[in-house]
């Protein structure tokens, strides 16, 4: 989901994916940083589809996959934020296997 994705039809807001793919529910979140979606939004989509348990720990790899592919496509920043995000993540993941 992204800003590019939502639209109208007969006056009524519609969502639409020209990149369809099968998967879980949660790689959405992965465009979250950039979706411009407000709290509303994603209140609404929480509405529907609850937190899964578990997911705070995955989203930084969601987060990390869209990061790395506008970094191949753009260049820039984007690097910085899956490097930061994938650090976290091991970090996190170090810490439980010690406990």
């Amino acid at each position: 989901l992204w800003s590019g994705t939502i639209g109208s039809a007969d006056g009524k807001p519609s969502i639409y994916d020209p990149a369809v793919y099968w998967g879980h529910h949660e790689a959405e979140w992965g465009m979250a940083w950039c979706a411009g979606f407000g709290p509303q939004f994603w209140e609404g989509y929480r509405s529907l589809i609850p937190q899964d348990e578990g997911f705070l720990d995955r989203k930084p790899l969601y987060d990390a996959y869209h990061q790395l592919n506008h970094y191949n496509l753009f260049g820039g920043g984007y690097i910085g934020s899956a490097r930061s995000d994938l650090e976290n993540l091991k970090k996190k993941l170090n810490a439980k296997e010690k406990s």
